[in-house]
């Protein structure tokens, strides 16, 4: 009997029926964060939701140790050698074991030396970082994107969010303060860490096999050296702000920020979601045919800075009816720092991806330094603008540091400086829109 050989349109169906799942899980996520957290900042006010976001944003910032850059290098072998899954999952759940028993110190330690004006912050981050623990075997998730299956665990996932959702609903009708929010949130993290053995179990009908290679362990900690400070370096882009206002100016400055932060985030599903269902087939095409693959970036990042170039400008009409009508009055201060931060989505919708990119071209260290020159720029900006600008200025600091990063490489970098064009290429696109159609009017006033 004759095999039939996957065509191209098989091909695109499954990417499309898995990067339909994913979206789908972001979507639902989405929603509930936008709707979850318009009634927790409702019920907490400007005070309580920035104790929160707070202790959010430190689980946030330690998600990369816990993981230990692991996770897109997780997807590349699985995809590459899904024959060797037991071995990859084995290895990488020990790592990240280890990863996140660093991350609970540095969690406590950050709790402890840079705290929230809050009584018991630094026991209730404790508590948070326990929490990660359950999340060692994520891996086996990853396991089921890299196949392009990843319909059960979407499944799973949701289950959890819808319940643990309800929760907070009564504990908001229940008039409960913001630790009950916080330790809720530990809860969460525990049962999403189970649900996802839960979901490999109904997969597979067995549980996950898992075998500890040294001589792999080895490899993946030399690789993952550089994917880890990219992570490190992305969500101190994303969440260090929060840090640095709520010790620096307050938790009602850092309630404000956050609320701006969270509708400035929105829209940033898309282009992630769509950048990791998309990885398996861009390191299959960069095989097949690198200038094919090399144009198809480009389009991609020219739709991704588009989309988000739309967002933002528009945003000057959105801004200040949609925090007025989800947050009320109280957060008004809001409105300016939304659209300020809006505008960082256009960078961060093309660096998705050129991580992919750098990542399938086994550029490890590029994306890194990228990563690591804008985290250190975002510091430097934070120190120097939040003390004469408050909130605005940790809005600016994120915004000039992600633009400038490739920018500043490029020249001193050459393996970056490819990326770094098709970046600026896709930044500038309604120049290049307006050449295309100049182009296309010639050639039809010619016909």
């Amino acid at each position: 009997m004759k095999l039939r050989m996957p065509t191209v349109s098989d091909v695109r169906a499954r990417l499309l029926k898995s990067a339909g799942w994913l979206l789908a899980r972001q979507v639902v996520n989405m929603f509930n964060s936008l709707v979850l957290g318009v009634v927790l900042a409702r019920h907490l006010g400007p005070d309580g939701f920035g104790v929160l976001n707070y202790a959010v944003s430190l689980v946030v910032m330690m998600l990369p140790i816990t993981t230990l850059g692991l996770r897109n290098l997780s997807l590349r072998e699985y995809a590459s050698r899904p024959d060797d899954a037991p071995r990859i999952l084995g290895t990488i759940a020990a790592m990240r074991f280890m990863g996140t028993l660093v991350a609970i110190g540095a969690m406590l330690f950050i709790a402890i030396r840079f705290p929230a004006e809050h009584d018991n912050i630094a026991l209730l981050c404790l508590f948070l970082g326990i929490a990660l623990l359950f999340q060692v075997f994520d891996t086996i998730k990853e396991q089921f994107i890299a196949s392009q299956k990843p319909r059960i665990f979407v499944m799973v996932e949701v289950c959890v969010l819808a319940c643990f959702s309800l929760l907070k609903v009564g504990l908001v009708l229940a008039d409960m303060p913001v630790d009950a929010f916080i330790i809720a949130n530990g809860f969460e993290t525990i049962g999403q860490g189970c649900a996802s053995g839960l979901a490999y179990y109904l997969k597979a009908g067995t549980p996950p096999r898992m075998q500890v290679d040294r001589v792999l362990m080895r490899r993946y900690a030399r690789n993952a050296l550089p994917l880890l400070l990219g992570s490190i370096s992305t969500v101190i882009y994303l969440k260090i702000d929060i840090v640095f206002l709520s010790n620096m100016v307050g938790k009602e400055a850092t309630g404000l920020y956050a609320v701006a932060a969270r509708m400035s985030e929105a829209w940033y599903i898309l282009p992630s979601t769509l950048a990791m269902a998309a990885f398996p087939r861009m390191v299959e095409l960069r095989g097949e045919d690198p200038v094919h693959y090399r144009r198809r970036m480009q389009e991609a990042m020219d739709l991704f800075a588009a989309f988000g170039t739309c967002v933002a400008a528009t945003s000057i009409f959105w801004a200040a009816p949609v925090i007025w009508l989800l947050f009320g009055d109280a957060y008004a201060g809001a409105v300016s720092l939304l659209q300020i931060q809006v505008w960082v989505g256009v960078v961060f919708a093309t660096r998705q991806l050129i991580d992919k990119q750098l990542l399938a071209d086994g550029l490890f260290w590029g994306s890194a330094i990228i990563n690591l020159t804008g985290a250190v720029a975002n510091v430097a900006c934070n120190l120097v603008l939040i003390p004469i600008y408050g909130a605005e200025g940790a809005a600016y600091a994120t915004l000039i540091s992600y633009t400038l990063a490739p920018l500043l490489l490029a020249p001193v970098v050459p393996a970056i400086r490819p990326v770094a064009k098709m970046q600026l290429r896709a930044i500038f696109w309604p120049r290049r829109a307006v050449q295309f159609a100049s182009r296309q009017y010639l050639a039809w006033s010619r016909s």
